[in-house]
């Protein structure tokens, strides 16, 4: 079998906006053919990261959200193979995406091309899906019913560190995918304080399968991925496998793509792209993978990541209180259910803190009963019927 393809340019920061654009594209063809993966296509989502209004510049380029230069050389690539219709947009957590998507320029952009809109995925109408085969977290999500329709779907990452995942790259940027008026905002369901967000990762990843995954990093930040330091690492990536290119991106970064918790810079959680690696979603084991163009030592820059708060140590002791609840709630299921079907259900060491109908509700609950973030919940999830569980509560014993 042939090896995955990633394709590995340089892109200056100082590069003008036509220039950027014409380098994805080349980048982009260096990674493959693209019509046999859009062939056929009716709908194609098209997901930069633009979900929060950070629009940071440094050397006039975007620092925290990918640059609007970029996500235009792939509608231009994508247009000279296909004519699907292309819906772009995020689910923006502080509910501004006209705002921002006029600022970052997309709504002028869009216009320029035949069959482009634009979509706030956080508004809804939200439909519930399932997870093809095996899921890792959950079988359902819901998101947007423009999402449900697709039959498509590019990542458009920006290369940054992550305080608590060590990077987000392509398989993250799927995330900003899920709804928060749903999921709490930011989408502390799925953004929780044990194990669901990295394998959640890996779920929307089985579910929209992108055809293209491109990452800019030509200015990225280190240290964080809001308010981390700018560094110009000055290169763009492209390939057709999402695991792939993160892989390859890692290495970018100076990281170990099949490192994991609790090693440096995973501190806190499981890194997606080796359990994707493992359930099959493509290969990040850098000897499988053919990478095109520049090797990733050429350009490599050291990120970093710093424990916060009390390190790695108050991280176990959190597992295991979350461990705590899980038990509690699946001990108690069948008297929780009867008196709380479908509700939210928040503990804290094992113990029921409240009840609450939806995650609005329950974000409300926590800031007038919780003084101290060392007091906060540890776990919330909603009842249902022992057959209708949709999340792998078995994961939770083993830390995720």
């Amino acid at each position: 079998m042939s090896k995955p393809r990633v394709a590995l340019t340089r892109c200056a920061a100082a590069s003008t906006d036509a220039e950027i654009t014409a380098r994805t594209e080349e980048t982009i063809s260096m990674a493959g053919d693209l019509a046999p993966r859009f062939a056929g296509k009716r709908k194609i989502v098209l997901k930069p990261n633009i979900g929060i209004d950070r629009v940071r510049l440094t050397g006039g380029r975007q620092t925290e959200l990918t640059e609007p230069a970029v996500t235009e050389g792939v509608i231009r690539a994508l247009r000279r193979v296909t004519d699907a219709e292309i819906v772009i947009g995020d689910a923006p957590t502080d509910d501004t995406a006209d705002l921002l998507y006029a600022k970052l320029g997309y709504v002028e952009m869009c216009s320029r091309y035949p069959g482009v809109r634009m979509v706030d995925f956080g508004q809804g109408p939200f439909v519930e899906v399932d997870v093809p085969g095996r899921s890792v977290q959950f079988s359902k999500y819901w998101l947007h019913q423009d999402l449900a329709d697709a039959d498509a779907c590019v990542s458009v990452a920006k290369m940054k560190a992550h305080r608590s995942l060590g990077c987000t790259l392509c398989i993250k940027n799927l995330f900003g995918l899920t709804p928060w008026r749903v999921y709490g905002q930011p989408r502390v369901y799925l953004h929780d304080r044990q194990v669901r967000l990295p394998r959640v990762q890996v779920d929307l990843l089985a579910y929209f399968r992108p055809s293209l995954c491109v990452v800019d990093g030509i200015m990225t930040a280190n240290h964080g991925e809001w308010h981390g330091t700018p560094i110009e690492t000055g290169v763009l990536l492209a390939g057709d496998n999402c695991v792939s290119v993160d892989s390859v991106g890692m290495q970018v970064m100076g990281f170990n793509p099949m490192g994991d918790y609790p090693d440096h810079p995973h501190w806190y959680r499981r890194n997606s792209i080796p359990i994707a690696h493992e359930e099959g979603l493509g290969v990040a084991d850098p000897t499988g993978i053919e990478v095109v163009g520049l090797e990733p030592a050429q350009v490599a820059q050291k990120f970093e990541v710093q424990p916060y708060g009390e390190g790695s140590a108050a991280r176990v002791d959190e597992l295991s209180a979350g461990l705590r609840c899980v038990t509690a709630y699946q001990e108690a299921r069948d008297t929780l259910f009867e008196r709380h079907p479908y509700r939210f259900l928040t503990y804290r060491n094992g113990v029921l803190l409240w009840d609450a109908p939806d995650m609005a509700t329950t974000q409300r609950l926590e800031k007038e009963r919780t003084t101290d973030w060392r007091d906060a919940p540890h776990f919330t999830i909603q009842a249902r019927p022992r057959n209708e569980e949709i999340e792998r509560l078995d994961v939770y014993a083993s830390g995720g």
